[in-house]
């Protein structure tokens, strides 16, 4: 199976063979232009329907390059080309996924499909994109407010989203806005949205584009709108604003999230199956950045207060926290590794031994000095960093402190000391697989770039620098489909490396 499936014109071949879709869910015919779901590698492709099986639900495909392996896939598995990037219609969204009350987390998201690790869940359109252009003196004022006395927020893009919501929306978008979750339903207007509602009364009209509808707002209106925008929408990832959906806001977080995502065209949110999904399974996202996924479990739930909710989710439960390892000070081989929401360690697996209570104490001591220390680095010190990694891993064995440091150590000896970096980026995939074991984009980036250094250092060791470029390719292929650039990348080294002759020296 190669990669000419996901062939640069196949949305173009579509278009005159797009499948008829009848109340969300999508009628496919002999002759439609589609990407399957391939057995061999759980990966999409470009390929041509030859036969549908309506009664099994499931159809033969011709694949482009003339494999003649798992021909047949489940209706489930298929998609139009063009569903990877094209938000869907809301009806095959709620074929595809439910909103459903829980016990202890009020309303959350689930799935009505089984799916495989990187199938496309639903592509869904942003209810509002609340950038600076679509109110630029509205966003001006903002500023200024916010530069005489700095909002409590640190930021105008709530307040600025808020307003603009009632600017640009009908009744009925406000009110999906309204609706969307808040830890503090009746929360009482704050001193800033007091401030911003006085300014916007007493200036001129040019500030709102001529509009009144803002103007009118109440206090408590707003303070809803500021405060629903700040729990419910992502950042936009190309300017300084805020994107919201509806249906995609409903997704629970986990630190061990179901899913991934990425954004697909006109800011459309592409949710995909991180893992394997049983119908009915809970549809979960991160939160947090995948950097603060590889933290503690107190640092994870520090962070997740902006959200107002104590996570509960399978690595946060867990009694013995993986990732602040501490090497065992009586056999110095064993990782002593303390209890979550005690302060005493697990019995070292090696010697059997357990800290007393003072020792105990003094390992939290230093871990809580290291923290702060490494948090106060100086990326460009670089002497700095490699005196107080030397020190810590004296201490600390599997700890996240340790892989903060290996990246800074990473990123610096790159250009200069290549052999140094590349041990820092081995000891980064090997606790990452120990402490967070999914498919991540820092994982894949991890793999692609040790193979680019491989490739330098060592161009003859065919077997490793395929190992590094198929395992890049394959998560990446999960996280983000299999013809997005960001997987293209690491296949086409891959390719490279595959058909170099053996004494030839593969390009990077």
């Amino acid at each position: 199976m190669t990669q000419e499936k996901t062939t640069k014109n196949a949305k173009e071949k579509a278009k005159d063979t797009e499948p008829e879709e009848v109340d969300g869910e999508l009628r496919w015919k002999v002759g439609d232009r589609v990407y399957a779901l391939w057995g061999g590698n759980n990966c999409y492709y470009v390929s041509t329907i030859a036969e549908v099986d309506e009664e099994n639900r499931k159809v033969q495909v011709t694949w482009d390059d003339a494999d003649t392996s798992h021909r047949w896939v489940k209706f489930d598995q298929v998609m139009r080309p063009s569903d990877e990037t094209v938000a869907w219609s809301m009806a095959r969204i709620d074929r595809r996924a439910e909103v459903r009350d829980t016990d202890c987390k009020g309303r959350c998201l689930f799935t009505n499909e089984a799916a495989e690790p990187g199938m496309v869940v639903f592509v869904e359109k942003p209810l509002m994109v609340a950038l600076p252009a679509l109110a630029p003196k509205l966003w001006e004022c903002l500023q200024k407010l916010h530069e005489a006395q700095p909002l409590n927020l640190g930021t105008v893009t709530f307040h600025f989203a808020a307003i603009v919501s009632i600017l640009q929306l009908d009744e009925e978008g406000i009110g999906v806005i309204r609706d969307k979750y808040v830890p503090e339903p009746d929360e009482e207007p704050n001193d800033d949205v007091l401030r911003i509602l006085k300014t916007l009364k007493d200036g001129p009209p040019e500030i709102l584009g001529g509009s009144l509808k803002a103007v009118d707002l109440t206090a408590k209106e707003l303070q809803r709108l500021v405060s629903a925008w700040r729990y419910n929408s992502f950042g936009h990832h190309k300017e300084d604003g805020l994107v919201l959906y509806n249906r995609i806001s409903m997704c629970a977080h986990s630190c061990d999230p179901t899913c991934c995502w990425s954004y697909g065209d006109e800011d459309a949110f592409v949710l995909r199956s991180r893992i394997s999904l049983a119908k009915g399974d809970e549809l979960t996202i991160s939160y947090l950045q995948d950097e603060d996924l590889l933290k503690s479990t107190a640092v994870r739930q520090t962070k997740l207060q902006n959200w107002r909710f104590t996570c509960m989710c399978p690595r946060c439960a867990l009694k013995v926290d993986l990732g602040r390892g501490f090497r065992c000070q009586r056999c110095r081989l064993g990782i002593l590794y303390p209890q979550v929401s005690a302060t005493s360690f697990e019995t070292c697996r090696v010697c059997g031994s357990c800290p007393n209570p003072e020792d105990t104490k003094m390992l939290m001591q230093m871990e809580d000095e290291y923290v702060l220390r490494v948090e106060s680095l100086d990326k460009k010190d670089l002497e700095d960093v490699q005196t107080v990694y030397q020190a810590a891993i004296d201490i600390f064995e599997r700890h996240w402190i340790l892989y903060v440091m290996d990246t800074i150590l990473w990123e610096g000896n790159r250009p200069k000391a290549i052999m140094d970096a590349m041990e820092h980026q081995r000891r980064r995939i090997e606790f990452h697989e120990h402490y967070y074991y999914r498919p991540t984009f820092i994982l894949a980036w991890c793999h692609e770039e040790l193979g680019d250094c491989m490739q330098t250092q060592f161009p003859k060791r065919k077997w490793h620098l395929m190992q590094e470029f198929q395992r890049a390719y394959q998560m990446l292929a999960i996280l983000c489909g299999s013809s997005h650039q960001y997987t293209a990348s690491p296949y086409n080294k891959l390719w490279q490396v595959q058909n170099a002759p053996a004494d030839a020296t593969p390009q990077s």
